[in-house]
């Protein structure tokens, strides 16, 4: 399967690589201070590289080690198996396909629980350990800021699939995201309830920095369409019981909702509001649509709506074939983050191919000048702020999958 894999991949052309007309290089990353075999015993580091199919002439001995922090246990380890079944199928693609200046890309793999306190301790860890070209972090933006400073600090590039407003003015210039701003989203959330015909909205959110980040924006857009807020709940970090919130949300009086929440979150809200009786237009953040929240809602996501950075039902190619290609590969459908994880990988991997470098200093200068790159989820682009992506989805839950309505490009 794996080797299929990789020759349905190079077909996809999604990344213009270099990699064939690879030109020698003088700057390399060093060894890792521990083997990949000294690696794969550690508690919770894991490397793939050895899985990966050996391309002829493809060097392995002196492999690019490209980190990936994700919550691999806990309450958020669902989210971290799609973002390493995303990243991994990037690295088959380059593998297969003459790796990076003819080494193969070897991703190293490091716990981060989706916490913050854990993950400066496994970005400190997996820093130390490894030689890294590059990094990628994971899709909570309260988890990736608690690591900003040692992000700046170190200078590695590093990609996250973020969205909150903070991490959109974030300065630091090695930190970027395949996401668009939370502060886009809540723009789109805002006029899409206008679309739906809402005039009295509750909205329920999160305390984390997507919440109190996207609840002001999205109040500044209806304000402007004049739609009411007539409710909004704040509920508690890790919060499991949502019948008050909703009980509150029901005296209301509303004729729509907005919620912004994690996936865990997010599914327990909808089976709240569906066990409330409440029959209105709900729509939510990027959660809403993934996986985990759809399958843990037991049947009540059905008619969500939610504005989304990826639909694993979208048409457009090269994804759609990306799509199938997954499937395939894995069993399951791809959720945002095995799509944006992959990008994130491609990102890198074209940025070192493009320069013919591996210098930290190289590749951010790179990830700056991007214009128009073709990946998965989106199209890249540098526009002054870390989010690299130009595009989302509004789409609304049918059937139990997130079926596309329209496409907002910026």
């Amino acid at each position: 399967m794996k080797k299929l894999t990789a020759l349905l991949l190079a077909a996809l052309m999604v990344f213009t690589m270099m990699a064939c007309a690879a030109k020698e290089t003088t700057t390399e990353t060093k060894q890792p201070e521990q083997t990949a075999e000294e690696a794969k015993t550690a508690e919770t580091t894991e490397t793939s590289g050895e899985e990966a199919q050996e391309a002829e002439g493809l060097d392995y001995d002196n492999p690019i080690y490209i980190g990936v922090l994700d919550a691999f246990t806990g309450d958020r380890a669902s989210n971290g198996e799609y973002s390493k079944e995303g990243a991994d199928l990037a690295m088959e693609y380059i593998n297969a396909n003459g790796g990076v200046m003819g080494r193969a890309i070897e991703l190293v793999y490091e716990d981060d629980q989706g916490a913050e306190a854990a993950a400066t301790n496994a970005f400190q860890k997996i820093t130390s350990e490894y030689d890294l070209a590059a990094i990628c972090l994971n899709k909570y933006s309260s988890v990736v800021l608690a690591m900003e400073q040692f992000v700046a600090d170190e200078g590695i590039p590093a990609i996250c699939c973020g969205s909150s407003v903070r991490l959109e003015a974030s300065e630091t210039y090695n930190l970027f995201s395949t996401r668009k701003s939370d502060t886009g989203s809540g723009v789109t959330i805002g006029n899409y309830c206008a679309e739906l015909g809402m005039t009295k909205v509750a909205i329920i959110h999160a305390p984390d920095a997507l919440g109190t980040g996207m609840t002001p924006v999205v109040k500044e857009v209806l304000e402007g369409h004049s739609i009411e807020v007539v409710s909004e709940q704040q509920f508690s970090a890790d919060e499991k019981n949502f019948a008050p919130y909703i009980a509150k949300i029901v005296d209301s009086g509303c004729d729509g909702i907005i919620a912004f929440a994690q996936q865990q979150e997010a599914a327990l809200i909808m089976s709240s509001i569906r066990d409330a009786g409440l029959d209105v237009p709900c729509i939510g953040n990027s959660a809403f649509a993934q996986q985990v929240a759809i399958e843990n809602s037991a049947g009540a996501c059905e008619g969500w709506y939610s504005v989304s950075a990826f639909s694993p039902t979208a048409q457009e190619e090269p994804t759609k074939s990306w799509i199938d290609l997954y499937t395939e590969t894995y069993g399951r459908k791809p959720d945002m983050t095995s799509a944006c994880m992959y990008d994130a990988v491609m990102l890198f991997c074209q940025a070192m191919n493009e320069t013919q470098s591996t210098d930290w200093d190289t590749i951010n200068d790179y990830l700056h000048t991007i214009k128009d790159v073709q990946g998965i989820a989106s199209t890249y682009s540098y526009n002054g702020t870390p989010m690299l992506s130009t595009s989302e989805f509004v789409v609304q839950i049918v059937d139990g999958a997130s079926k596309v309505i329209t496409v907002v490009k910026s």
